[in-house]
């Protein structure tokens, strides 16, 4: 039997339906005496299939990805949030940028030289376009290194207390002068997505040099189609992002074959998962902790916090809520990461130790543990564990974006949240979420907790202006030390992300956890 391939069935529904159609229409126009009309009849006709065979040719080319809640902000210089990131990095580009697995490679800039400890050159790539027809130029990247720099609440600016000036030598050449030695520059600049000149988001749709534009956001739905004056081709020609906070209906959603990838998956849900497509999963460099307002009772005192950490038995949460999709946390730099301390022991549990705390530190109020529903089961692990050191505490799921609306206006006091590395090292996960907040310096842009230690700040100081490799290390170290002394936040689990994927799609997950669909490829 003659197998046809997809292209060959539209094409072949189209002459058998043209075919109906004209006969129909003949007869129809015979007994009526409708002559006149048959020339307006087939235009119609013709229009209506047309749209039709580019309906299904999007729909073969096209997939659907699904996420638990929107992004916080199309803006592409303010959130540092997965959803926001994996959305943007469709749209935009970097002057340079990571492989799936963190391996720094060259974005929009081909090529970079050190001239000296203090200024570095770059070189743009020839003819490359932004989505309004514009072609992007050193000027664009002015405007886009120092964009982040005016907006007080940019998670971006990180390198505020060390740009100097952008000096363009030409249209396709530029030099990034610091006032000081920085040796994360390249890792920010990876992270930052460049935009026209004088583009105000607030004021236009996304425009960016990536493979895919915006098209429309209705409701719950974000739609991104292929750029066609992009440098490369991709498989994927269109994307349509929805978002569906309950993850049952995600699943379903996966098993009708109306998503390609679901995302943010619950453990207890697995089973679903299996039965309704692939399980992939990224490895773990997730970490999930335990924030807190440290400047709320009882948060603020340290051996309520100790006592926390001493109550967790992380080695049963891996095993029993997350079945080996996790690993124990002992430290705030991910293993694999740059900074990671491999000397540390695991954190001790010892629920004996923290109800003798929590006795110790007199009548304590009762506790709110904030998690999104899509974390209850891990949530509910910790409320037990808490429970059986004596902590008296109750659950507050949520959904996700009452959660993260919660987050956002620093209304929690207590939640369990997730963090992913955007590079390969951690002295950025220390200098965002533990240095002392200081907008001004771009410094402690994601420290939520009010957390604030001179001699934390001065080491993370230290460590972003010296290009030895070894006195940073050292440097981490005794910075972590003294944070696992501290626990501004608790970090509890390394996990994996647990995706659903379906047939038709090739795809391994990134270490970073962005979704980046030009690396999607479809099978045949």
């Amino acid at each position: 039997m003659k197998r046809l391939n997809a292209k060959s069935e539209i094409r072949n529904l189209f002459f058998r339906s043209w075919q109906g159609l004209c006969h129909w229409s003949f007869r129809f126009e015979n007994c009526l005496g409708f002559r006149n009309q048959r020339l307006e009849f087939y235009r119609i006709v013709v229009i209506f299939f047309f749209n039709l065979v580019l309906f299904c040719a999007s729909k073969q080319n096209g997939i659907t990805i699904v996420f638990d809640a929107p992004p916080l902000n199309l803006d592409p210089h303010l959130r540092k949030e997965i959803v926001t990131i994996s959305i943007l990095s469709n749209i935009y580009e970097t002057l340079l940028s990571f492989d799936a697995n963190m391996k720094m490679e060259p974005g929009l800039a081909e090529y970079w030289e050190r001239i000296d400890s203090l200024r570095w050159r770059f070189y743009l790539g020839n003819g490359i376009k932004f989505h309004n027809g514009k072609i992007l130029s050193s000027e664009d990247v002015l405007y886009s290194l120092y964009r982040p720099l005016n907006i007080q609440e940019s998670e971006y600016a990180t390198y505020r207390d060390y740009l100097d000036t952008v000096l363009i030598e030409d249209k396709d050449r530029f030099i990034i002068k610091l006032k000081k030695p920085y040796p994360l520059l390249l890792y920010d600049l990876a992270t930052i997505f460049i935009v026209p000149e004088n583009f105000q988001p607030e004021m236009a749709s996304p425009c960016g040099t990536g493979p895919y534009y915006f098209f429309k956001m209705e409701g719950q739905r974000i739609g991104l189609r292929y750029f066609s004056d992009y440098r490369t081709d991709v498989a994927i020609k269109e994307i349509q992002f929805l978002f569906v906070s309950e993850p049952q209906k995600r699943i379903e959603l996966l098993r009708k074959r109306q998503a390609d990838i679901v995302t943010f998956i619950p453990l207890d849900l697995l089973d679903d998962l299996k039965r309704s497509g692939q399980v992939v999963a990224t490895p773990g460099v997730a970490t999930r902790y335990l924030e807190m307002d440290l400047r709320k009772f009882p948060y603020s005192k340290r051996e309520f916090r100790q006592a926390i950490n001493l109550a967790l038995n992380r080695e049963r949460i891996v095993k029993e809520v997350y079945h080996g999709y996790a690993a124990p946390a002992n430290q705030f730099i991910p293993q694999g990461l740059f900074g990671f301390d491999y000397t540390l022991p695991l954190f001790l549990y010892n629920p004996d130790s923290a109800k003798k705390i929590i006795k110790r530190l007199g009548p304590l109020p009762e506790i709110e543990l904030d998690f999104a529903l899509v974390r209850a089961f891990i949530g509910a692990a910790i409320i037990d564990d808490l429970k059986n050191a004596g902590i008296k505490v109750k659950a507050n799921p949520l959904s996700a974006d009452k959660f993260w609306q919660k987050i956002e206006h620093k209304k929690s006091s207590f939640y369990l949240i997730g963090s992913v590395p955007t590079s390969n090292e951690g002295i950025t996960t220390l200098k965002n979420t533990l240095h002392t907040y200081l907008p001004q310096k771009g410094l402690g842009m994601q420290n939520q907790t009010g957390y604030s230690n001179l001699r934390v700040d001065s080491l993370i100081e230290e460590t972003v202006q010296i290009s030895d490799l070894k006195k940073a290390t050292r440097l981490l170290i005794e910075a972590q030390r003294i944070l696992l002394r501290d626990l501004p936040k608790i970090p509890v689990v390394w996990e994996k992300e647990i995706y659903g994927t379906s047939e038709r799609i090739d795809w391994t997950p990134r270490l970073d956890e962005k979704i980046i669909v030009k690396e999607i490829k479809l099978r045949k």
